[in-house]
């Protein structure tokens, strides 16, 4: 029977092959470069940051961080501020992707046909006005997060509560309150009346803004590079993946280039895209570059028990390396074995059968070896040095994220394939209960005898583990392979989320978890 484009193969349970109608021009999918150098691009992006950033590393000191984010107003408005457009950002394309598709669907509906098939040219239907108005909410956390991350810059990054008026921070404030403006009602009207000349102008606009957002951010009072040019660097690297990220996600939502282009919705929505997670990793780095110190600018230099109380550390060492490579190199990993199930890559035994990524790509093997390269960094000292091998909490480590890879790469990976909720919901017990112990056992020292860094990676760690967790129980939800796949008789889900939480919640809980796991003091 027919499911969703998809033809179930009797003979074998979970097992699919796709009909060479369901392609466009009758031809079978070919593996895609593009989607593996998207894939790739991730670790990409991280291994030119780490190299990047290492250059400033300070040898004097080989036991001192090499950046450190002061708690103090700018550090945590900014991040109240990144955090609350964020969820406007969601709120508002949610809304506009799922009222909008289904207002032109209706529309659609009324006037006799419903215009399904992927067909490029102009629709013959319009969205009533009202129905437009209801699908595009104002942008008010949009408008006031981008406004309060602006005034987070009148705050001292070397002081807890000093302000600090200079030229670079003005006009970083005006440059962000300019971006709340561009990006919401403005090219809110360019999209929803599909209004081209306009977007194309605001577009441009919002790009040279961010530019310049960037290069201001890069600077202290008198006009001084920050940490040498270190935090230009990551200002201008989080701009442009914040931009890309816009980019991937217009492609693959249901109301962006589709709409824009031929005044219907996208017949074929991806969930699983990079575009959400490039937005958070964007914005982190972006959150860096606006908060990180050099410690050594210091005099005199905190000491140890002074960097725990006031400070979140960030070495540039091979700990470091291997926690974020691995952790946040986790979730383009995922996306490579989720996205090729949900567009239907035929389940072969042992992963799906490489269509988009190649067969060990869209295998478990890779996903069980980062898992054990996260585990594998905890064996590293802040010198390099392999002094924690005698001590329990490396090796407590490395046994969960060997058993979490094979949990969850394996055991739960082939029910989903084969449509079996209970074995996956039966796999998936350990599997929180393992994450959990994880998240807490990153927050202890090497002998578990007291906490890690003072305190630090215990919040870092659970408060990881609760978001990774919560990402995959919302994208499970939202994609179209996942939960209703497995509680429909293996049919497709025919309503996907693009904007699903699901995976901006999997990629912060990554960062944090990674961040957790690279501190040892």
């Amino acid at each position: 029977p027919s499911s969703g484009g998809l033809t179930v193969n009797t003979h074998q349970p979970g097992v699919y092959r796709r009909p060479a109608s369901l392609i466009s021009g009758g031809s079978e999918v070919q593996p895609s470069t593009v989607a593996r150098m998207r894939a790739s691009g991730f670790a990409l992006l991280l291994l030119a940051t780490f190299a990047v950033t290492a250059l400033a590393k300070n040898q004097d000191d080989e036991a001192a961080p090499d950046l450190i984010i002061r708690f103090g107003y700018r550090s945590v408005l900014s991040l109240v501020g990144i955090v609350m457009l964020i969820a406007g950002v969601w709120h508002v394309d949610r809304t506009w992707d799922e009222k909008g598709s289904a207002a032109y669907k209706k529309e659609a509906a009324v006037k006799g046909r419903a215009d399904q098939k992927f067909v490029e040219k102009e629709s013959k239907f319009k969205i009533p006005e009202a129905d437009l108005d209801a699908a595009f909410p104002f942008p008010y956390a949009f408008i006031i997060g981008w406004n309060i991350f602006g005034i987070s810059h009148m705050f001292d990054a070397n002081d807890l509560t000093g302000a600090d008026i200079s030229s670079p921070n003005v006009w970083a404030m005006l440059f962000s309150a300019a971006l709340s403006v561009i990006a919401s009602v403005p090219m809110g009207d360019a999209v929803r009346n599909r209004k081209a000349k306009k977007k194309g102008r605001l577009g441009m606009l919002f790009v040279l803004t961010w530019m310049a957002l960037a290069y201001v951010t890069g600077y202290e009072s008198q006009w001084k590079y920050r940490n040498n040019g270190l935090n230009s660097w990551l200002a201008f690297t989080g701009a442009f993946t914040i931009i890309l990220s816009m980019k991937i996600l217009w492609k693959f939502r249901k109301m962006g280039d589709m709409w824009e282009q031929f005044g219907k919705p996208n017949p074929k929505p991806v969930v699983y895209n990079m575009g959400g997670p490039f937005f958070i990793f964007g914005f982190f780095l972006f959150w860096l570059s606006a908060n990180a110190m050099n410690i050594h600018q210091y005099s005199p230099a905190p000491t140890c028990e002074e960097w725990s109380h006031c400070f979140i550390p960030i070495y540039f060492n091979i700990r470091t390396f291997l926690a974020f490579f691995a952790g946040c190199g986790m979730v383009p990993v995922v996306m490579c074995l989720d996205y090729a199930h949900d567009e239907g890559a035929e389940y072969v035994g042992w992963g799906t059968d490489g269509t988009y990524f190649g067969r060990f790509w869209e295998s478990p093997t890779p996903f069980v070896l980062f898992w054990t390269t996260f585990g594998l960094a905890g064996f590293f000292d802040v010198n390099n040095g392999l002094t924690l091998s005698g001590f329990v909490k490396p090796w407590t480590v490395l046994v969960l994220c060997v058993s979490l890879g094979i949990d969850a790469g394996i055991l739960i990976q082939t029910a989903l394939y084969e449509g079996d909720m209970a074995r996956k919901s039966k796999y998936s017990i350990p599997f929180v209960l393992m994450f959990a112990i994880l998240g807490v056992t990153l927050g202890l020292t090497p002998d578990l005898s007291g906490l890690n860094a003072d305190g630090l990676a215990m919040p870092l760690g659970v408060f990881g583990a609760i978001l990774i967790i919560m990402g995959q129980k919302t994208v499970f939800a939202d994609r179209k392979r996942g939960d209703y796949f497995m509680q429909n008789n293996e049919a497709p889900n025919p309503n996907p989320v693009v904007y699903s939480a699901g995976e901006p919640l999997f990629m912060a809980g990554w960062i944090a978890i990674s961040w957790a796991n690279s501190l040892n003091f």
